[in-house]
């Protein structure tokens, strides 16, 4: 088991489309993440399957102070 930034994996291990597809998501899934810039690292196991996660800081939301 690996794990790498999304861009990373992006630049060393293909196109959006192919990722998209492993993780089946639309590219379009994979060209928003890429764009907000959000901390998603790619998880590739032995038996080549990939899955994606995105690392937050709890809470991930801050609270809304009372008006």
């Amino acid at each position: 088991m690996k794990k790498i930034p999304l861009s990373k994996y992006l630049e060393e291990h293909g196109t959006q489309a192919v990722l998209a597809a492993a993780l089946g998501v639309n590219q379009s899934a994979i060209s928003q993440m890429v764009r907000s810039g959000r901390s998603i690292e790619i998880t590739i196991f032995a038996d080549g399957h990939l899955e994606a996660s995105e690392i937050r800081p709890i809470p991930a939301r801050p609270k809304r102070s009372a008006a």
